[in-house]
């Protein structure tokens, strides 16, 4: 092992005879022993020449036994572990593992993320088709109870009895775990996962990820908000696609939002998406996280100050839940269609619009439940008079049926 540091990280790798990297993954870590090793395991066990994978791993600043087992860790791929110093959150620690990447092909994984043998095959061979395709499998992964953690909710503990009702081995394992236990018990071992007995504890996730598939598909046709499916829990990409946009912004700290930011780019640089079935992963579930929900609204503002484009404008509307992701998605369909062939006779609403789209988002800070959005935005009497009388003038064209229903019901909120 060669072994190094700097100011803010040690690195630790293993010294087998370099090869020409063919797919670079990047694996930021915080607390999320044994989940992570079982992982790493799962990678192990590729269909894939693994000369030419290097792993990296980015433990940023864990309390948990991940630097001590991984002290002596030996794969067949090439193995690099970051040691983070402090934390430094998820957009600097993935940028840590760009920063080293060699790989033609990057993935990004999270650490919980267990993936099957054909894993890496199948995103590679995308990536053999189209230089500038994103392949997002995060979008349809599935749940699996690897381990017992002394946080579980109720629910969950009342899932995994479930789970396992019919399996005598995993009963009796599950029967030893003591809850005043304040450690992760492995409900799971290397050989469960060869022999396939894991999928004992899987199960179907259902969320919005699920409707955007089934709405608009694998190649997420129609579907205007494509950057969405650039989540970092199994997505991959060319290198030369993150090389031409940059990678992660550190100005993200917190939860939430550094993902689509760069998705958007890419994006924007005419990269292409697609939601695939044949690259799933499997969600080792753990305790659930606090409500962080300032974390993530203070980093939509964010996004919104770096790209103040309708696109993301529009995302505020969703996540106030005035609309559905389809009605959104439907609604700025709409509006592009109207900034297109009607601005120029509606100037005055389309001024008064953009007004109540922004005061949605002000409004998610400290009132989710938006109640009258117009006096939140100052709209005087005979500005709400105007308004009212310019979408029943719109109504007329008979073509924007979304948009102003959307404007009635800002109007009477």
């Amino acid at each position: 092992m060669l072994n190094y540091t700097t100011n803010d990280y040690f690195l630790k790798r293993n010294t087998q005879t370099s090869e020409e990297i063919e797919i670079s993954i990047i694996i930021p870590s915080y607390n999320k022993y044994p989940l992570n090793l079982f992982t790493l395991y799962s990678l192990e066990k590729q269909n894939y020449d693994l000369s030419k994978v290097e792993v990296f791993l980015i433990d940023d600043a864990s309390t948990d036994q991940t630097s001590e087992r991984l002290e002596t860790y030996n794969p067949p791929y090439h193995f690099y572990y970051f040691r983070c110093k402090k934390n430094i959150g998820r957009a600097k620690a993935r940028n840590l593992g760009i920063q080293h990447a060699q790989g033609k092909v990057i993935i990004f994984l999270d650490a919980e993320m267990f993936v099957e043998p054909s894993f890496l095959q199948n995103h590679s061979q995308y990536h053999q088709q189209k230089e500038n395709l994103i392949v997002t499998g995060a979008m349809s992964y599935k749940g699996l109870y690897s381990c017992v953690f002394p946080d579980f909710q109720p629910n969950q503990m009342q899932e995994i009895t479930k789970l396992i009702n019919d399996n005598s081995k995993l009963s009796t394992r599950f029967s030893t775990y003591k809850s005043s236990s304040k450690k992760p018990f492995p409900l799971l071992k290397n050989k469960d996962f060869d022999r396939g007995r894991y999928k004992t504890l899987c199960f179907e996730k259902s969320s919005w990820f699920s409707f955007i598939l089934e709405q608009y598909g694998p190649n997420l046709e129609g579907f205007s908000f494509p950057w969405m499916a650039f989540l970092t829990g199994n997505v991959s990409l060319r290198k030369s696609l993150l090389d031409m946009v940059g990678g992660f912004d550190e100005e993200f700290v917190g939860y939430g939002y550094e993902d689509w930011e760069l998705g958007y780019r890419l994006y924007n640089a005419g990269a292409e998406y697609i939601a695939s079935d044949k690259v799933i992963s499997y969600h080792q579930e753990h305790p659930i996280s606090s409500d962080k929900w300032q974390e993530a609204i203070g980093n939509y503002y964010l996004f919104l100050t770096k790209h103040p484009d309708i696109d993301v404008l529009f995302l505020g509307i969703e996540i106030s839940q005035i609309a559905s992701l389809d009605d959104m998605n439907e609604l700025l369909n709409e509006y592009k269609v109207f900034l297109e062939h009607d601005l120029y006779e509606f100037t005055s609403l389309n001024k008064m619009f953009i007004k109540i789209l922004v005061t949605i988002t002000l409004l998610l800070k400290i009132d989710i439940r938006h109640k009258n959005i117009l006096g939140a935005a100052g709209f005087p009497e005979n500005q709400r008079n105007e308004l009212f009388d310019e979408v029943m003038r719109l109504k007329k064209l008979n073509r924007y049926n979304r948009l102003t229903k959307f404007i009635e019901k800002i109007i009477y909120s």
